[in-house]
């Protein structure tokens, strides 16, 4: 009986150092949008789908006339953007460039962009970050 508590104890204690670990925050189309604040971002919102330590993916609404304003994120290895309802432009030092529905654009770590709906509907974009 002894040489089986061992094994036993050490599969429990597996067990609930697996279940100690943080799950990633989930959420999905009907995640709450929150308004992005901050100097020069105007009718943009975003909800988290996906948080956890190797990816983040956002649901992001670009209201139209809205914009995001140039930043970069130096903690990922890259991202995509992929404008799902309708065209966005993406701004980049180089200059802007517009972004069609389903068409992933890929941008490396520590790129600054922003970016912004000329059009008369608002535009819901996947972003998505890989760390």
């Amino acid at each position: 009986m002894l040489r089986y508590a061992l094994p036993a104890l050490a599969l429990f204690g597996l067990g609930a150092l697996v279940g100690a670990q943080t799950a990633p925050l989930l959420g999905d189309r009907s995640t709450p949008l929150r308004p992005l604040g901050g100097e020069g971002n105007v009718g943009i919102s975003n909800a988290t789908l996906r948080d956890q330590s190797e990816v983040r993916a956002l649901r992001v609404v670009i209201e139209p006339g809205g914009t995001r304003a140039l930043h970069e994120h130096a903690d990922v290895r890259f991202h995509l953007f992929v404008p799902i309802s309708d065209p966005m432009t993406l701004d980049l030092e180089a200059g802007p460039t517009q972004v069609e529905p389903w068409h992933p654009y890929f941008l490396a770590g520590g790129t600054r962009h922003g970016f912004r709906n000329t059009g008369t509907e608002a535009v819901e974009v996947m972003e998505i970050f890989i760390r």
